[in-house]
């Protein structure tokens, strides 16, 4: 990974223009106008204008507002006046001449030629400061620390000019941040900020840092907020998840690494290298902590986050400091004394205006939470009342949240139809994609016609990531979504709607909802203030009435966090660690150690039952290992076995590793497919199909799954092999999606769910490449390669030996929606175009006349535009590759 220096600028700095100079550029006619104009809210994005919209603002601030044009199209009286007033200001240079000036002190940077009617303006930091107060153009805080000299550094690349209140507090009482810290604030209002504050000074110092997130939408907001930052002072920031892979090389080089809870986890328990050496670990939504899973079912077994979580962070925190982001839970103080942490939480937050909605005969009330305000109105559908309470539809941004994909899509389509708004045909090619087209992707295309989208997990990854920030950027401001966009990052919404149906098992707790709400995020709710309509559609096991659903969401204490008990594969994962590298062991030893270790997790320091409970648990699990031979015995010590110490060395988990085993000496070409899909992982991938093992369920004394789930098993299983096969035999997505819907009756599966199922079996068909190579056998080994080739990219066996599909069409992400479609690669792979070196290089003919890229266009077999297009991108593919070579 190349390594950005620290740029002049940075180091040093510019020499800034004097005070009376600056205050001479500010006394000019306009001036003050000019930059309010170019000045945007608070947490909003920095525009750029023309002279159009500057004199427009500037007649604004006048108080003079363009008329609306009349239905005759005929120019009005108020339209000439209006017009009169623009020509005047417009006239005789002197606006031209103060943005001159202005420009040249450094508070407007220009884009564009002179002259030229495109050309626009942006204010810069300086500019900010100078309009927040002329007194004091050194930034909104005296930088008299280290924390706040950090802060300042931060804010000028934010571009921002004041702090919310909470960020205020935290710098005026925080001297250093070398303890562990609970940070406990709302959604939207500065976590990151403050957390990215002690990583740059922990940067500063040579230490290296973790940011572990637990979605890919908070991974990308951090690398695309701060990852040029801190890139331009010097420090390498590296991204590690499902749509941004990174090798264990560049991971040991990094700085800074935002890594996902899973990738982290595994990397944890295979004692990767780069997993050592971290000063800072910050985690974010802490409270991912608490439990969705009351007891252990043996159709979920291993899938709680929550216990991953908690043995993640009771490894990290024996050797790195910890600080934790969330909003607020119960009993923090016992996960300080967990931590050993300081606890801040300031007392200041903004909170949106809440309300309650349901059906009382053929009315709609809505009632405030606080009973001051009480309507009632008489409408076919909720959300039309709501509409109607909210007001000014046109000019607010609304999120619809809702429990299933498919009401997501149906509420989208009727806001569509019912409240549409202007959108740009580039925004929607932007979300949408130049790769390969996707089903449920051209169902989204349909309602961004109208200004709408729907968001859930069905979604392709890279069309979901490019949606949330068309809405972060408040290009797409009507939103249906499924609890999944309420994870981790605010949106500018002015209102979140929840529509509790029966699939909104996971809002049962007053935390919870608090997350939803919270997306409007107090950036915006300072700015522009908020509403969250929480409406009561019919009885459930979790709410059998409006005033049992207020009481619980809205005025019921917060729970505390309870994380789930450890697992089989979990014990086991821990056990591997400890054992890796050592020759041998004493059975003692490794029990003590054990037991250290998972008492030092949150749920044994809660629940002194369960703590007393893992001293027999190791011993169940210990047997189990001796009697299938991962653990052997010698004289009177163990050693792990030699092919399981391969399999765990290679990212094979144990449990995987007894699964499959036995049918390595008998494996053929037919049966590649049937050994993937007898690892966990690939399981646990909807329409799930975890089948544990017998020695799991006895450990921990649960019966077989339900009698309903064993019955579907078969055909589940055979659904994701029909799928796997077709995807590498070159089949559409479209007609892979389809046939699986049907195949599992109804269960939706959608071009999201391919993806996931997809990464996951290509990554466990790699694992278990190297675990064959590990174990000398060489040609299985190359063959799994291959077929996890095949898996990332859905081709037949030739091409996925080819780097064809490894093209980018765009900038981002490897997801199929961004990269160079199957079906083209399949053309050009046919024409003798085998690599991306042979796009480049293949037409290069120094006898023939015309250039390289043109006769490629020509010879491709594709449409010429779209060759040249895919021509570019394969020379930036190949220039990169010598940049990185170089």
């Amino acid at each position: 990974m190349t390594v950005s220096r620290m740029s002049p600028r940075r180091k040093a700095g510019e020499a800034a223009p004097d005070l009376p100079s600056q205050l001479k550029a500010l006394s000019n006619r306009h001036a003050i106008g000019i930059l309010q104009v170019l000045n945007p809210a608070t947490g909003e994005m920095v525009p750029t204008l023309g002279w159009d919209n500057i004199v427009d603002g500037l007649l604004t601030l006048d108080g003079i507002s363009a008329p609306k044009s009349s239905e005759s199209g005929e120019r009005s009286q108020q339209q000439a006046e209006y017009e009169e007033k623009r020509q005047s200001l417009m006239s005789g240079g002197t606006i031209y001449e103060t943005m001159n000036k202005l420009t040249k002190a450094g508070f407007v940077v220009s884009i564009g030629e002179k002259g030229k009617k495109q050309r626009g303006f942006m204010i810069t930091h300086k500019g900010r400061l100078a309009l927040a107060a002329v007194a004091q153009l050194g930034g909104p805080i005296k930088a008299d620390t280290d924390v706040k000299r950090a802060a300042s550094v931060l804010l000028k690349h934010k571009n921002f000019v004041s702090l919310l209140p909470a960020q205020e507090k935290f710098l005026r009482e925080t001297q250093d941040i070398d303890e562990n810290l609970v940070m406990q604030m709302p959604p939207g209002s500065g976590k990151t900020f403050l957390a990215m504050i002690a990583i740059l000074l922990k940067l500063q110092e040579g230490t290296r840092c973790l940011y572990l997130s637990p979605y890919t939408s908070l991974s990308r907001q951090v690398v695309e907020e701060y990852g040029p930052l801190f890139e331009e002072l010097g420090y390498s920031v590296v991204r590690y998840d499902g749509l941004h892979h990174a090798t264990d090389e560049e991971l040991e080089n990094g700085n800074l690494l935002i890594v996902m809870y899973e990738t982290l986890a595994e990397a944890l328990l295979e004692k990767k290298k780069w997993t050592e050496n971290i000063g800072l670990s910050v985690i974010d939504e802490l409270t991912e902590l608490d439990s969705s899973q009351p007891e252990i079912e043996a159709d979920s077994i291993g899938t709680d986050r929550s216990t991953k979580l908690d043995a993640v962070i009771s490894i990290l925190k024996m050797q790195s400091q910890i600080i934790t982001l969330s909003s607020r839970f119960g009993e923090t103080g016992v996960v300080a004394d967990w931590l050993e942490a300081k606890v801040f939480r300031p007392d200041v937050r903004l909170a949106p205006d809440e309300f309650i909605v349901f059906q009382e005969d053929d009315e709609f009330r809505i009632e405030s939470r606080d009973g001051t305000q009480e309507s009632a109105l008489q409408r076919d559908d909720v959300l039309g009342a709501i509409m109607d309470h909210l007001g000014n539809y046109k000019d607010k941004s609304v999120l619809v949240v809702v429990g299933y994909r498919s009401r997501a899509e149906g509420v989208a389509r009727w806001l569509a139809r019912k409240y549409p708004r202007d959108t740009h045909t580039d925004v929607r090619n932007q979300i949408v994609g130049a790769g390969e087209e996707l089903p449920l992707s051209g169902k989204l295309e349909q309602v961004l016609q109208y200004g709408t989208a729907f968001h859930h997990s069905g979604l392709d990854a890279g069309v979901r990531e490019r949606l949330e920030r068309a809405i972060g950027e408040k290009r797409i401001r009507t939103v249906a979504a499924t609890t999944g966009i309420t994870a981790g990052i605010s949106f500018p919404f002015d209102c979140v709607i929840i529509l509790l149906d029966p699939g909104m098992y996971f809002l049962a707790t007053r935390s919870r909802y608090l997350q939803v709400a919270g997306r409007i995020g107090e950036y915006h709710l300072s700015r522009h203030g908020g509403r969250v309509y929480l409406v009561f559609e019919r009885p459930s096991r979790h709410f059998r009435n409006p005033e049992e659903m207020e009481e619980k969401l809205l005025h019921r204490p917060l729970n505390p966090l309870y994380p789930g008990g450890i697992y089989p594969g979990l014990a086991v994962g821990l056990l591997a660690r400890n054992t890796l590298n050592r020759r041998r062991f004493k059975r003692n030893d490794l029990k003590e150690w054990f037991l250290r270790q998972t008492r030092e997790t949150l749920r044994a320091k809660i629940d002194d039952e369960y703590s007393e409970s893992l001293g027999e648990y190791f011993d169940d699990t210990f047997k189990w290992l001796v009697r299938d031979k991962v653990f052997e015995k010698s004289n009177d010590s163990y050693k792990m076995a030699k092919e399981a110490k391969a399999a765990v060395s290679a990212g094979l988990d144990i449990i995987d590793y007894l699964s499959v085993r036995r049918r390595l000496d008998e494996l053929d070409e037919a049966g590649l497919i049937d050994m993937l899909l007898d690892l966990r992982l690939p399981q646990s991938v909807r329409p799930k199909t975890i089948r544990p093992l017998v020695a799991e369920l006895d450990l921990i004394g649960i019966e077989q799954p339900d009698d309903w789930y064993l019955r579907r098993l078969p055909d589940r299983r055979e659904t994701k092999k029909m799928v796997l096969e077709n995807w590498i035999d070159e089949r559409e997505i479209g007609e892979i999606v389809e046939q699986a819907r049907e195949e599992t009756r109804g269960t939706s599966l959608d071009e999201g769910d391919l993806g996931s199922l997809l990464g996951i079996c290509s990554n466990a068909a790699s694992e278990l490449s190297d675990y064959l190579r590990a174990i000398k056998k060489m040609a299985l080994a190359d063959r799994m390669h291959i077929l996890s080739r095949q898996l990332r990219y859905g081709v037949r066996r030739d091409l996925a030996e080819s780097n064809l599909l490894e093209l980018r069409l765009a900038s981002g992400d490897y997801s199929p929606s961004n990269r160079l479609p199957r079906s083209d690669a399949r053309i050009l792979f046919e024409r003798g175009y085998c690599s991306i070196d042979d796009v480049v290089r293949k037409d290069i003919d120094a006898s023939k006349k015309g250039l390289a890229r043109e006769r490629f266009a020509k010879n491709s077999g594709l449409d010429e535009d779209h060759a040249l297009e895919i021509y570019k991108a394969a020379m930036k593919h190949v220039r990169a590759k010598l940049d990185s070579d170089e």
